[in-house]
């Protein structure tokens, strides 16, 4: 699309300013002097320029084939370089708006790996504070379950503790009924007196041993809650533990999922070089196609200059003809002047 501000009429200036400085306009030129505009833009408005100066040119005289042959090769040289450049340009404007689009999904598609990368971190930030407030459950449920374990060895040392004190007080016991046999043999009064006495003092043990009953019974009952609870207490490790093992199980999906967006993120990140690279070797393309129009116009000026030396060679050869001419001229007038004096010479011999 023309470039507003770039008119046919501005590049015949630029055009005649620079022939007017004894220099081939070129679309590099006419852009250079304008300041403004496309190559695709002035190449057309040049190329009718040319092709309405053409009757302009002076030939002095030249073979039209001559004339012909060199505006033709000019022409085509031109036209080759023209094609040349669009088809780079539009080659490169078509890379280049891919690489952009590419570019663009490789942006948004890095900007969703960012965003999932960051929901993962949260996640797993999430997940480490919860398990490390399984961990800190776990840990507490641990020493209450240690604490539990000592208060049940200190119940079943106190049971066996009563056990003990209950097989010594039924020893006492044996021994007492067997002192109590030696007694009967003694006065009707102190066998009384002792036989009250034993019934005192066995009285006194039979309490004391369903005393020791009843704490052994609460001793046990004690032992067996305890056991429940140490059970319960397990099993709750048990399943602290399994949903420890869970939690580190998708920790390490997480990880595993972010190593793969990262690994895309690079191949993206690699994409994006070898777009970049193409588009290098299409600038090189482009500058080589450039230098071969820079040649182009080089040999063209060439052919111009070439053409000029012809012409002012023909021109000298054209004034050496005219001066030939002159000087036969003399001659021929010469010769018929001496010509009519010898005719004249022998009209007069008798």
């Amino acid at each position: 699309m023309a470039r507003a501000g770039v008119t046919y009429y501005d590049v015949t200036k630029a055009a005649e300013t620079i022939k007017a400085g004894d220099q081939e306009p070129t679309v590099d030129r006419v852009r250079e002097q304008l300041g403004t505009g496309s190559r695709s833009t002035i190449a057309p408005l040049l190329k009718r320029w040319r092709s309405d100066n053409d009757g302009d040119a002076e030939v002095s005289g030249l073979p039209h084939d001559l004339v012909d042959v060199v505006k033709s090769l000019h022409e085509r040289v031109q036209q080759m370089a023209d094609q040349r450049i669009e088809q780079a340009r539009q080659e490169f404007e078509t890379l280049n708006d891919e690489r952009q689009e590419r570019l663009t999904e490789a942006n948004s598609t890095l900007v969703q790996l960012s965003s999932r990368q960051q929901d993962m971190e949260k996640q797993i930030e999430l997940l480490n504070e919860e398990k490390r407030q399984q961990s800190q459950s776990l840990e507490d449920t641990r020493v209450n379950l240690a604490k539990t374990e000592s208060q049940r060895d200190e119940a079943i040392t106190r049971f066996t503790e009563l056990k003990e004190t209950v097989t010594e007080l039924r020893q006492e016991n044996r021994d007492i009924r067997d002192h109590f046999e030696h007694y009967q043999q003694r006065t009707a009064e102190d066998r009384q007196q002792e036989r009250d006495q034993f019934r005192a003092t066995n009285q006194q043990l039979h309490d004391q041993v369903h005393n020791l009953q009843g704490q052994l019974t609460q001793a046990a009952s004690r032992e067996s809650g305890l056991s429940d609870a140490n059970a319960k207490l397990q099993r709750a490790v048990d399943e602290l533990e399994q949903t420890n093992a869970s939690l580190s199980s998708e920790v390490s999906r997480k990880i595993e999922d972010i190593q793969s967006l990262t690994r895309n993120a690079e191949e993206a990140s690699k994409g994006m070089r070898e777009y970049q690279h193409k588009n290098d070797e299409l600038t090189e393309k482009v500058a080589v196609i450039t230098s071969m129009k820079a040649e182009a116009e080089k040999n063209v000026a060439v052919l111009s200059q070439a053409l000029e030396d012809a012409n002012t060679r023909l021109k000298a050869s054209q004034d050496k003809v005219e001066l030939l001419s002159d000087e036969n001229k003399v001659i021929l007038l010469e010769k018929a002047v001496i010509q009519g004096q010898f005719k004249q010479l022998q009209s007069s011999l008798p």
